[in-house]
């Protein structure tokens, strides 16, 4: 069963620069950011994109990402998201 690419638009409210952490057993640089989404600006996204160090967008910017994995961190209520930056 193939799985539709979920992407996720909207307005970078917090960003995090420098950061790494390891993916997928291979330790790799990574943006955190908060975004409001698009199509609900009540709603925020918790987001790291992978294999970035920083991205050129700031706070207030608009960003476009491609989910790569939905992890759910059960204790905490929250959902983060690992994104690819596109475009």
């Amino acid at each position: 069963m193939s799985q539709a690419h979920q992407i996720i638009e909207g307005t970078i409210v917090t960003k995090d620069t420098g950061l790494s952490a390891t993916f997928e057993g291979v330790e790799q640089p990574y943006v955190r950011c908060v975004i409001a989404r698009l199509d609900d600006p009540e709603r925020h996204a918790e987001a790291r994109i992978v294999g970035m160090s920083d991205i050129p967008q700031g706070v207030g910017d608009a960003i476009t990402l491609e989910v790569t994995r939905a992890v759910t961190d059960r204790k905490a209520g929250v959902v983060r998201f690992d994104c690819k930056l596109v475009g």
